[in-house]
């Protein structure tokens, strides 16, 4: 690659990955030149002429092949955009989905519009990962706070650092642990809450919100290699049926909250789901996606049920 310019390099590209079925090729050409060249994708189109450096087309010749090995975009950039903020991911955490966004959003809702939620919420946010959910709604939600809690140290690592680069590090408390036994979280946020939030109830947390492992296991041979081969696979898998986490957090989840639980499921989860207990919940909801798909599952905690 020689005098290649900046708008020939994006035509050869977007053909090379059309020739290699990539999807979105045009898109990831823009987004992969941007970030090797340290511009926006707008000012790709304003120097369309400049000559690229030897060193920055290594570097973009480098993140191509690295691409037809089916690495994820976003792992090559350690970028990917979740409620307009932008999030820094490795192959440590799972990459933030559009559809998450739906579950941050009726959280945010909640606790805007509900009468019966404390203003200084307190938020529990079960397997963090990257925290785009925790960081989200506590960017959002100026007057809340937010635990993220995932087993993984490398990911809670990188939730820290998507805290601090995002401003809200003093609100967003992190903590390694297995969310199958979560309730133990408790021990483990007392001495944070004590100094924080001393007027808090011992009950922890006033909301509830997940997004958890939920690909039956032997499906996620089946997913496409840019997931199946480079997401972690302890944020894919919910066990037999994909339900494992989601029993887990129907059975303790309301012993550990005061107000509403939430979480995400997958397509065609939701008659199962539907069949499990949630006697201890009233105001249940399934909530659709754009597409139409039974996306979220939201209740409120049945008072009389947990007394």
């Amino acid at each position: 690659m020689d005098n290649w310019t900046i708008g020939k390099l994006l035509s050869w590209t977007t053909e090379y990955y059309q020739k290699n079925k990539i999807d979105s090729p045009r898109l990831e050409a823009e987004i992969l030149l941007a970030h090797t060249l340290g511009l926006k994708r707008i000012e790709l189109y304003l120097k369309f002429e400049q000559v690229v450096k030897t060193e920055q087309l290594a570097q973009f010749k480098s993140y191509l092949q690295r691409r037809l090995k089916h690495e994820p975009l976003a792992y090559l950039t350690h970028n990917q955009p979740f409620m307009s903020l932008d999030f820094y991911v490795d192959q440590n955490v799972l990459i933030p989905r559009p559809e998450t966004e739906l579950l941050v959003e009726n959280c945010i809702t909640l606790i805007r519009h509900s009468s019966f939620v404390i203003r200084h919420s307190t938020i529990l946010d079960l397997g963090t990962g990257s925290g785009c959910i925790a960081i989200s709604l506590a960017k959002f939600l100026p007057e809340i706070s937010v635990v993220g809690l995932d087993s993984s140290p490398e990911a809670i690592a990188v939730a820290k650092k998507n805290a601090a680069k995002l401003g809200v590090a003093d609100r967003c408390h992190f903590l390694v642990g297995d969310m199958l036994n979560f309730p133990n979280v408790g021990a483990g946020f007392t001495s944070y809450r004590d100094t924080q939030y001393r007027d808090m109830p011992a009950r922890s947390f006033d909301i509830i919100v997940s997004n958890p492992p939920y690909i039956p296991t032997a499906e996620i041979e089946k997913l496409q290699p840019e997931v199946k081969d480079w997401e972690p696979r302890q944020a894919l898998d919910g066990g037999a049926d994909g339900l494992n986490y989601i029993r887990q957090i129907l059975k303790v989840g309301s012993n550990h909250c005061t107000t509403a639980l939430l979480f995400e499921f997958g397509c065609g989860q939701a008659p199962a789901i539907k069949a499990l207990d949630v006697s201890r919940f009233k105001e249940v909801k399934i909530i659709k996606d754009l597409n139409g798909l039974e996306r979220i599952w939201s209740g409120e905690i049945n008072r009389l049920q947990t007394a």
